[in-house]
């Protein structure tokens, strides 16, 4: 998918631009404090780097200065081809135009009006004439062998069988990767077309570039149409449900023909995970690895703002900072049991694309990775903030997250409130596959704090570095993953228990 590792070249030559010196090399104190991060934060959220966003100047800043840090810190390159560069390949998908036109199979035009229908393609321009439709049910289920649906569009119900947990682009890339060259959705009756048809055609999709994942063409009908192409064949929509519930591997050829025709404005865009690696003693007992993303927004205001940069201070300068002087700590000290991973990610504002495509290339395999730990908007709450486990009832590393941090004197947030943030966090990415994640930190424990972040400078040009920036519970929740690091990597402390389960969600 990805192109060969072209390393952008330690020596920032392809940047065109001095960037900080990196860290020196003398040995670093045992607490993490403010003023450790403070620097960090001051360069990725300056207005030199124009916000970090995927595939411009500022994100290429970022990546190289994120790199060099860590090689002078001690780390080694952990992406392949010895780089610290992994390629993450992205494209933006936004509908333009769509159009359906089901015949039966004497030909006949089956009547579903515009109002019904919405279409919209992966290619800029693309069309097909009598595609057979097949009916799939809820989809392809996790546990059912793949029919071959190749140059079929295959028809899905929209809401769920009972027990899937799956989204919806997840039980459609599976059917695109069962052949099929659409996708249509059934709607239920209670999502009118006429209520979506606006955010459908104003949304942009953002998607790794490897695009056999994803159906050529993508749909839903109302819940009215379904009932007419139905109808047309003989059968009900209603009938056809009874047989989804009861066989989760359908696959009824519907003896209808589509027409297909849409148009997309599509952008490409390259950008990089940076990866870094500290090999351990014993690297059969397995990987710890720490990640943050370091993308943000860009440039997000119109040229007549006062402030169009989104500097993205907090969110998240603050977990990039963080995660490399917990690297530095563990560069500088001696070498654990297993490998320590430390993974700056791309496209995480995007749809975490750049956890998705670590997770599909890992430097690593999957189930080597005992623990892994997402820093991800840290710098809100003040020291001495309790401690949220996003996470918490969902992986078995949990409940030792929760072991350490009392070990340091942390007090542990006593409800579940914080994982409603589980699946917009790169943590997630890791989660769906098995691999034990937490993201653990103070700044998600005050909901009342953190709402007033995400409803004030959150995802806009106020989120900047500034005197005012709590940095104490920052500095907290790195020195706890400096422990975390210690125990997770430690074979003796943690034996590995194995990678769990998916979440059910």
């Amino acid at each position: 998918m990805r192109r060969a590792a072209a390393s952008l070249a330690i020596t920032g030559l392809l940047l065109g631009t001095a960037l900080p010196a990196a860290a020196e090399t003398a040995p670093a104190p045992t607490s993490i404090t403010p003023d450790d991060l403070r620097p960090h934060i001051a360069y990725l959220a300056s207005d030199e780097l124009e916000g970090r966003a995927p595939d411009s100047e500022g994100g290429r800043k970022a990546v190289y200065y994120i790199a060099s840090q860590w090689s002078a810190a001690g780390l080694q390159p952990g992406a392949a081809g010895d780089s610290w560069y992994a390629p993450v390949d992205m494209v933006t998908v936004k509908p333009l135009t769509g159009s359906m036109q089901f015949h039966t199979s004497d030909g006949k035009t089956v009547p579903t009006p515009e109002r019904m229908l919405l279409l919209s393609g992966r290619d800029r321009s693309a069309a097909l004439q009598r595609v057979p439709l097949v009916f799939t049910g809820y989809g392809i289920a996790a546990d059912a062998a793949a029919p071959d649906l190749s140059g079929k569009l295959a028809v899905m119900l929209a809401d769920h069988a009972p027990g899937e947990h799956r989204d919806l682009a997840a039980r459609a890339a599976a059917l695109a990767a069962a052949g099929a060259s659409g996708v249509v959705l059934i709607f239920d009756p209670g999502d009118p077309v006429s209520r979506l048809r606006g955010g459908w055609y104003r949304q942009t999709s953002m998607l790794l570039a490897d695009q056999a994942r994803q159906p050529a063409f993508y749909g839903g009908m109302s819940d009215d149409a379904a009932r007419r192409l139905f109808a047309a064949t003989g059968d009900t929509l209603a009938e056809a449900r009874l047989r989804a519930e009861a066989d989760p591997a359908l696959a009824e050829p519907m003896a209808l023909t589509a027409d297909l025709s849409a148009s997309s404005d599509v952008a490409r865009l390259s950008s990089y995970n940076v990866i870094g690696k500290l090999p351990g003693t014993d690297p059969k007992s397995g990987a710890v690895l720490m990640l943050a993303h370091w993308d943000h927004l860009g440039i997000c205001r119109s040229p007549e703002a006062a402030d169009r940069i989104c500097n993205g201070a907090v969110d998240n300068a603050s977990g990039v900072a963080v995660l490399i002087e917990v690297a530095r700590r563990f560069a500088q000290a001696p070498r654990l049991d297993r490998d320590i991973y430390v993974l700056a990610t791309t496209g995480e504002e995007m749809g975490l694309l750049g956890a998705k495509a670590f997770v599909e290339e890992p430097p690593v395999p999957l189930d080597r990775i005992v623990a892994a730990l997402n820093l991800d908007t840290l710098a809100i709450g003040p020291a001495g903030s309790p401690l949220a486990i996003i996470g918490r009832g969902e992986t078995p590393i949990a409940s030792d997250v929760a072991k350490v941090a009392q070990a340091l004197g942390r007090q542990i947030d006593a409800d579940d409130d914080a994982n409603a943030y589980i699946k917009r966090q790169d943590g997630w990415a890791l989660l769906e596959q098995g691999v034990p994640t937490v993201m653990a930190n103070g700044a998600f424990s005050d909901s009342a704090q953190l709402n007033a972040f995400i409803s004030g400078a959150y995802h806009g040009p106020d989120d900047a570095l500034t005197d005012a920036t709590e940095l104490g519970g920052a500095a907290e929740d790195a020195d706890l993953h400096v422990a975390l690091g210690r125990y997770f990597g430690d074979k003796q402390r943690y034996p590995a228990r194995g990678r769990g389960e998916p979440p059910k969600r």
